[in-house]
């Protein structure tokens, strides 16, 4: 004769299921990182130039790692473009680092960027650099101070980003 969980057993085990399906599925999470050096790195931008973390020394820098198949990444596009509208003369530099893979990389992200409006530039992930960052999900961005330490890192996104990224940012500046 087989036996079937009870209801007691049926309804712990739906609540654990819920539990855990709510706390994987957060829009946004933010977390304080140890104060420590940025890892420095050099990637290609769109044209085959390369650029370096090290280059901007004296900026405050926003990385945030990205990917063009990402919804949530095409919502932090007009978000970051304020930002950077916003704050790139007063010593603010954002950078896009796509981690899209496959084919011509550099065409498929320039096409989006177009499509898209983005306005900051735009560097191709080697798949060591998010390494580095322990990128896990994106879009996750990275503050960086002027004298390349890391401040803080957000992940996921949230309407009003902009808002929360410019108190951090302006303290910076």
């Amino acid at each position: 004769m087989r036996r079937f969980p009870s209801r007691a057993s049926s309804a712990v085990i739906c609540l654990l299921a819920l539990a855990l399906f709510v706390l994987s599925c957060t829009r946004e999470k933010e977390r304080v990182l140890e104060e420590g050096k940025a890892p420095g790195f050099t990637l290609t931008d769109l044209q085959g130039t390369k650029v370096s973390l090290s280059g901007f020394r004296g900026k405050v820098v926003l990385l945030e790692f990205w990917a063009t198949w990402c919804p949530p990444c095409r919502e932090s596009i007009p978000e970051l473009n304020r930002l950077y509208d916003k704050y790139r003369d007063k010593g603010l530099t954002v950078i896009g680092i796509s981690m899209d893979k496959g084919g011509d990389v550099s065409s498929t992200v320039g096409s989006f960027m177009k499509e898209q409006g983005v306005v900051y530039p735009v560097l191709i992930d080697d798949g060591k650099v998010s390494a580095l960052y322990g990128v896990t999900s994106i879009p996750a961005m990275f503050i960086v101070d002027k004298e390349g330490k890391m401040v803080k890192k957000f992940v996921g996104f949230i309407p009003g980003l902009a808002e929360n990224l410019s108190r951090e940012i302006e303290a910076l500046l």
